[in-house]
This record gives C-alpha cells, sequence and structure tokens, in this order.
C-alpha cells in the first residue's frame, strides 16, 4: 500500500494569514464605525438644519402678512408681537418657553414651530424702525440637537433679518377685508389729529358741496362747546344752546 503524503498549512502560514484576517477586521471595523459616526452626525445636522429653516421660514411668512410689528424699537425681547388684518389672527406671538419656539395666532391654541429633537437655547428679537420707509425685525437663534451621544452632538447659531413695509406710508387705498367690522382706535388708544384734503361721509358717501356728510346726528358732550360759524364779515360765533333750548352765539377766534 502507497502512503500518502498529507498536506496541510505549515504554523508559519496560519499565523501569516490570522494577521492578515485580523489586520482586515480591524479595517473593517474602523470603516463601520467612522461610517456610523458620519451617519449619526450628518442626521443631527439635517435635523437641526430642517428645523431651523422652518422656524426662520415661518416667522418671515407671518412678518410679511402682518399689519405691524407692534415692538419698541431697539430692544432685545424673547418674544415677537404682530398686528393683523384678521381679528382671529390677531396678535400674533412667536415666543420661547421650555426650549421650544411657539406661535400663537390670536386666541387659538400655541403651535410649536420646534419639536422634541431638538432643544431651543437661544432667541431674540429686534425691531429696527424707519419711519416712511421699512421697518426691519433682527432674530438671533441658537438651536441644539437633543442627544446625550457626544458624536452626534450639534449646535448652530443662525442670525437673518426680515424688512417689511411700515404703516406710516401707504402708496394705496386703505380698505378693511370686511365691511363695517373694524374701527381705527378704541377709547383706550385713541389717535391724536387728523387731516384730509378731500370731504367726509359718516354713513353716507361723501359729496362736493359739502366737507362733512352724515345721515345721523352730530353730538356736542360738552355744554361750553358748540358748532363755529364764520359770517360774511369774517367774524366767528359759537353756536350753543341754553336750559330752555334757545340758542345763543358767542364771538370766538377763528379757527
Amino acid at each position: 500500500m502507497k502512503n500518502k503524503k498529507e498536506q496541510g498549512f505549515s504554523l508559519i502560514e496560519l499565523l501569516v494569514y490570522i494577521a492578515i484576517f485580523a489586520a482586515s477586521s480591524v479595517f473593517l471595523v474602523g470603516m463601520l464605525i467612522v461610517f456610523t459616526q458620519i451617519n449619526l452626525r450628518q442626521k443631527s445636522v439635517n435635523e437641526v438644519n430642517d428645523q431651523v429653516s422652518f422656524v426662520n421660514n415661518t416667522i418671515q411668512r407671518v412678518v410679511r402678512d402682518s399689519s405691524l410689528i407692534s415692538m419698541s424699537s431697539g430692544v432685545s425681547t424673547s418674544t415677537v408681537t404682530l398686528r393683523m388684518a384678521s381679528s382671529s389672527l390677531d396678535p400674533t406671538l412667536i415666543y420661547l418657553e421650555d426650549d421650544t419656539i411657539y406661535l400663537k395666532e390670536g386666541e387659538l391654541t400655541p403651535i410649536p414651530l420646534t419639536d422634541s429633537n431638538v432643544a431651543v437655547d437661544d432667541f431674540e428679537a429686534v425691531k429696527y424702525s424707519n419711519p416712511g420707509s421699512y421697518s426691519s425685525l433682527q432674530l438671533f437663534l441658537t438651536v441644539s440637537y437633543n442627544t446625550n451621544n457626544e458624536k452626534a452632538e450639534f449646535r448652530r447659531a443662525v442670525k437673518t433679518a426680515i424688512s417689511r413695509a411700515t404703516a406710516a406710508t401707504f402708496d394705496s387705498d386703505i380698505l378693511p377685508n370686511n365691511d363695517s367690522s373694524f374701527d381705527i382706535g378704541n377709547t383706550n388708544k385713541k389717535w391724536n389729529d387728523a387731516y384730509f384734503a378731500g370731504n367726509i361721509g359718516i354713513g353716507v358717501a361723501p359729496v362736493v358741496s359739502a366737507g362733512l356728510k352724515t345721515n345721523s346726528d352730530i353730538a356736542v358732550s360738552d355744554s361750553t362747546k358748540g358748532l363755529i360759524l364764520k359770517s360774511p364779515g369774517g367774524t366767528c360765533y359759537r353756536l350753543t344752546v341754553l336750559n330752555g333750548g334757545n340758542t345763543t352765539t358767542t364771538a370766538v377766534s377763528c379757527p
């Protein structure tokens, strides 16, 4: 019977193969770890950027839809206050509370603009006014990815500005969106003087023959005041009424 020579790996060859396998394994594991860290980091970057973009776009939209940026000029605040044409949305607030930015429109329930995946570390707004031209709202926003993993930490600070036309100057008619629904001023906040180049109609359309036309009474609540009329000779008289109902006139300086 012929003896068969058994062949196999020598000890040296086996050690070489093990070394190559170990080196390859370390390399592959290292690549996997790096890829996982990059993927985790990119996820946090994308999440923060998406939420910052959404907050910024939402604020730009509501600011440009507003009638007025109702804030003190040059004062930093964590709450943006906007006056809106629609009574159901007035006022509109954008504010920071518990690391979350909220949008509150009128009496509606506040809507969170950011979610639990991020934490808003800072939110500041400053209004800058340029009477007769534009008002601008400068925003400073800092958002962090909400994680306990140091490898996934990411923080972004954004500074931006939004401009809108001020209500001090108009280049078109000022019309309400509903007939007989809105007032100019109220009992607590009154306008001062009013200047009109044309005629005024209260409850009726104005006419050229009368500077003021109304289909209702004109009430004077102070008994010392009345209607001032100018005579052909140029003297002005205040027309008032006495207790018995008789009228009397008093010469006054012409307004």
